[in-house]
């Protein structure tokens, strides 16, 4: 019991619980002393608050996740695997060169080179660098392919990529040249809304196959749910961007 106190205690004191904690503090302050401003500061916490809570990131989360569901792998049937960027970091060491894949981009990898091995259909890489220094992902990922025994007159690339709609965009040319008729998209679940609604809007007819879930069906909820923190505040944004994404698709501005 002692060790889950010290823990709940202890994660109080982590960012982003103790930056809360030093903001309530203020607010406290600045309502004693009726300050200007103190309204909309508890208003900053409070939102601040909520975002970085399980309860509210999951329900930001699970509606994503939700909309498509993961196909059985033995109904899976494909002519390629679209692999989406999730991405990568240049200039670190790997196992057998330099640069490497983010961890959402890990997970999609790890499920595609799955799918690719047990189908023997070709894999197209989807994402380049962003900004010029940026890491290349998809030469990142073919390296990796390569070294895991993957044929390479199976791997085919697109490195021009730089959002979800240019990934729809550019890997419906590259399948209408390979002659490729319904492929299999691979992407973090709470992704494949936004990635669905621009293969779509590419007329391209393809399988969803979401991976990389954050939030499961069910929530378990306990005393540690409510400790604000990092990466459920990151989850939470990585949400918000999705639906703001979502909405500007629908208004036809991406």
């Amino acid at each position: 019991m002692i060790l889950y106190v010290i823990k709940w205690v202890y994660m109080w004191l982590l960012p982003i619980g103790g930056i809360l904690v030093a903001l309530l503090a203020l607010a406290v302050y600045q309502f004693r002393q009726r300050a200007r401003g103190r309204y909309a500061l508890a208003v900053i916490i409070a939102v601040l608050y909520a975002l970085s809570i399980d309860p509210v990131a999951n329900a930001f989360i699970r509606p994503l996740e939700t909309m498509y569901t993961q196909p059985a792998a033995s109904a899976l049937t494909g002519d390629a695997v679209i692999l989406l960027g999730g991405g990568a970091r240049a200039g670190v060491p790997d196992f057998d060169g330099e640069g490497q894949v983010g961890s959402a981009a890990a997970n999609r990898f790890l499920t595609a080179v799955r799918i690719q091995k047990s189908l023997h259909i070709p894999i197209l890489l989807s994402g380049g660098a962003v900004i010029k220094g940026d890491a290349d992902e998809a030469a990142i990922e073919k390296r990796m392919l390569l070294s895991l025994g993957v044929d390479e007159a199976d791997i085919y690339m697109d490195e021009q990529s730089r959002n979800t709609a240019e990934n729809a965009s550019f890997s419906k040319a590259i399948c209408t040249k390979q002659g490729w008729h319904h492929p299999i998209v691979v992407t973090s679940a709470f992704h494949m809304p936004r990635a669905a609604r621009f293969f779509d809007r590419e007329g391209l007819e393809f399988t969803p196959y979401p991976c990389d879930y954050r939030t499961g069906t069910m929530t378990n909820l306990t005393a540690y749910s409510f400790i604000p923190q990092a990466f459920v505040l990151f989850n939470s944004c990585l949400c918000l961007k999705e639906y703001v994404g979502i909405g500007a698709a629908r208004l036809g501005l991406q």
